[in-house]
């Protein structure tokens, strides 16, 4: 089965929306009642969760590059690359954290419930991208010119040259001062202000 580059990230990212919610609820659950079970399912639940969130956010780095995104739809994919970059970092810290102890902490649970929320927002701010603003979608040319070709083995190098790009177009953004745009622009784009990729 070949899949095109920019169908690899919603591929993966039901595994982090799947395993982080199940270790909050587990590692609660067993430091409520100090069962040593369920403690030890939300150490691996955390393992997974940030596993999976390293995995899909990768996926996400290339996925940018191969949609088109102008205007508000940029606006979008720029706040969830931030939030989805600093909730696979929290994720990690936390999994390297739970992995040393055998129970989560009152403050680890938090910060667990915390990235819950962020990552509701994100996924939430994900199908706006796509079911309002066609990005990604082929029909409704949500994918730049010329991208989006089928994955094929032996295409690796094509694949870890869009990393690098995600990367610099990641880092760019940041020198700008554009971590949430979304969020902190407030306004709708004007045709001439579109900035894109």
């Amino acid at each position: 089965m070949a899949m095109r580059p920019q169908e690899v990230h919603p591929s993966l990212v039901h595994y982090p929306l799947a395993f982080l919610p199940l270790a909050v609820v587990t590692d609660t659950l067993g430091y409520l009642g100090r069962n040593r079970r369920l403690l030890q399912a939300g150490r691996w639940a955390t393992l997974l969760a940030a596993a999976s969130a390293a995995a899909a956010g990768t996926a996400g780095l290339v996925a940018q590059e191969e949609v088109a995104a102008e205007g508000k739809a940029r606006d979008l994919l720029v706040t969830h690359r931030t939030l989805n970059m600093a909730l696979t970092l929290t994720t990690a810290i936390l999994a390297a954290w739970r992995w040393r102890r055998r129970a989560p902490t009152p403050v680890s649970l938090a910060i667990g419930a915390v990235g819950l929320g962020l990552m509701s927002y994100s996924a939430y701010l994900g199908g706006k991208m796509v079911y309002e603003h066609g990005v990604g979608v082929m029909p409704a040319l949500g994918v730049k010119p010329g991208r989006g070709k089928l994955l094929r083995s032996g295409e690796l190098d094509e694949v870890a040259a869009e990393i690098g790009d995600g990367v610099k177009h990641a880092a760019a953004d940041a020198a700008r001062g554009d971590f949430l745009p979304h969020v902190t622009n407030g306004r709708e784009h004007e045709p001439g202000d579109e900035v894109g990729y």
